[in-house]
């Protein structure tokens, strides 16, 4: 069970977003590989990355940060936010990325999502952003009529490494991860899942140790480490003890 500590990058720098909406951002540091070095010296042994420009531009807009982040942590990364092609997702695995997520892609172009798992054998996950349990598209500005279980379906056996579920309705605003869809979801499908949005406490961190969320990968957070609220060391310390 991983905890992946989120960098969300707007114009430069490490924010977090409430509800998704670029208007509602607070800078948390300046520096996003500095951060990226912070997260590694607290024990974290991933980093979730978005570049949040690039996802509503459809292409990357925060590449030098990125780039920046690669250099400064040892830790594998995994970056979603405006990765449309075959070409663009190569790039940014030749320059040391670990896995690339693709999220309004998969819904525009499930084919391509395909030939990149085929292409790229263990580095693609899927990005499944829902609101109202309807999937979201382009930066979350667009609402699709599928359901998250319908559109990861599309992926079972493509050689899908993980999906990342988003519940929008909860993301930066503290309330706790929506559990119930989450597993949901994992139950649905043979993809690890990932649980984004909404992480708020340790009650969190003690729910991914539960027997019903033992299919999961993990889970993200972002503005509940940034304030404080979840101290690293102590929520490392409940994951590693009951992997035993």
């Amino acid at each position: 069970m991983i905890l992946f500590p989120a960098i969300d990058l707007k114009d430069g720098q490490c924010v977090r977003l409430k509800l998704g909406e670029m208007s509602q951002a607070t800078v948390y540091n300046a520096d996003p590989a500095d951060q990226a070095l912070a997260f590694e010296r607290q024990g974290f042994e991933w980093l979730h990355v978005v570049d949040l420009n690039g996802a509503f531009a459809g292409e990357s807009v925060n590449s030098s940060a990125v780039e920046a982040i690669l250099s400064a942590t040892k830790n594998p990364v995994q970056l979603g936010g405006g990765i449309r092609t075959l070409a663009h997702i190569e790039k940014w695995l030749e320059k040391g990325l670990a896995r690339v997520i693709l999220g309004t892609i998969a819904v525009r172009d499930p084919d391509l999502v395909r030939e990149a798992c085929r292409k790229f054998p263990g580095k693609i996950a899927v990005g499944i952003d829902a609101r109202g349990g309807k999937v979201a598209v382009e930066g979350w500005a667009e609402t699709s009529d599928l359901s998250a279980t319908e559109l990861a379906r599309r992926f079972e056996g493509a050689g899908v490494s993980a999906i990342i579920y988003t519940d929008i309705d909860r993301d930066g605003i503290l309330t706790g991860i929506n559990w119930e869809s989450t597993i949901e979801l994992a139950d649905a499908v043979s993809i690890p899942v990932i649980a984004s949005g909404g992480l708020a406490s340790l009650d969190d961190i003690h729910r991914m140790t539960q027997p019903d969320a033992a299919r999961l990968e993990g889970a993200i957070s972002g503005r509940a480490l940034y304030d404080g609220r979840i101290d690293p060391t102590e929520a490392l310390a409940i994951l590693k003890e009951a992997k035993g």
